[in-house]
């Protein structure tokens, strides 16, 4: 990210800060929500997951909430919950970019803030790696509140900070096209109902098959076409369903993403919010089916 390119998306970030004390969220989601289902929705009555997700961002401000967002606090979370799985080693935390040493990092590492998606700097060799270009878009995204821009309220009270971890290669002395680099476990009321197995062949083009906790294919879709292909299930496969329900109990939904690493398991994140609420689910239905999986007892905003 040049300066000039930095600047103006800082710009456009302040427009959108600026316009959130004149929108509000139930306007914003409402909005947004029609323009990707072409149906107006009742988000204090909602009905289907993407409403009740909606419904959630809106008004259900519990506290706990932000803890799981935070990338960096819900790793003590992860470790109290659960012993099936572990968390990427941390290198090191920064509070700002200007802090970063980047020569006495290893060869390859992974850095990202912890109050946002979107932010990762991912580095395979140091030979060739902008280290200016790395910092410059950490520093522009620690500016960033990205409840701001999304909505999505579990971020705005995030202390931003720099995490590097570790490099997990998921390919090694695999076939990526059919190794799942992410399990997306869908958690409703602490139960594992359904996986999205995300993969991306050689060619880059990107797949996501949906399964049922015992690896049945399922008649719907999410974001992307299923894999052309017939694909055996992951030794861990088990495990990880395992794991998914320890992290998400007393939890009404949530989606766990987990990395698999041969027979190895890495926690990414808990999920409150996938796609902010505006997930294309394909048949339009399933979003109906899946909403009826989730008991939610609307309630007012908290914080109002």
């Amino acid at each position: 990210m040049n300066k000039l390119n930095g600047h103006l998306k800082y710009a456009e970030y302040l427009l959108r800060k600026w316009r959130s004390f004149f929108t509000t969220d139930l306007h914003f989601h409402t909005t947004r929500l029609y323009k990707s289902s072409g149906k107006l929705s009742n988000l204090r009555q909602p009905v289907t997951l993407n409403e009740k997700l909606c419904h959630r961002l809106i008004f259900d401000h519990n506290t706990l909430y932000t803890f799981l967002a935070d990338k960096l606090a819900v790793r003590e979370y992860v470790h109290a919950r659960t012993q099936k799985i572990k968390t990427v080693p941390l290198i090191g935390i920064y509070n700002k970019a200007e802090d970063i040493d980047f020569s006495v990092l290893p060869e390859k590492f992974v850095m990202k803030c912890n109050h946002d998606c979107g932010s990762t700097v991912i580095c395979t060799s140091r030979d060739g790696f902008n280290t200016t270009k790395a910092a410059n878009r950490l520093k522009f995204a620690l500016k960033r509140n990205m409840y701001y821009t999304t909505r999505e309220w579990q971020y705005k009270n995030i202390k931003p900070v720099i995490l590097c971890e570790e490099y997990i290669d998921l390919f090694s002395g695999q076939d990526r096209n059919n190794t799942p680099e992410m399990l997306r476990v869908h958690c409703f009321h602490g139960v594992a109902c359904f996986v999205e197995a995300d993969f991306t062949d050689d060619s880059g083009k990107g797949f996501i098959n949906v399964y049922d906790r015992s690896w049945r294919l399922q008649p719907f879709q999410m974001e992307y076409p299923n894999t052309p292909h017939m694909i055996q299930e992951p030794e861990s496969f088990r495990h990880a369903i395992a794991a998914s329900q320890e992290l998400a109990k007393g939890i009404d939904y949530c989606r766990v993403d987990l990395m698999l690493n041969k027979d190895e398991i890495y926690f990414s994140e808990i999920t409150l919010s996938p796609k902010r609420g505006k997930l294309k689910i394909t048949p339009s239905e399933w979003d109906a089916r899946l909403g009826e999986m989730w008991h939610l007892t609307p309630v007012e905003n908290r914080l109002a």
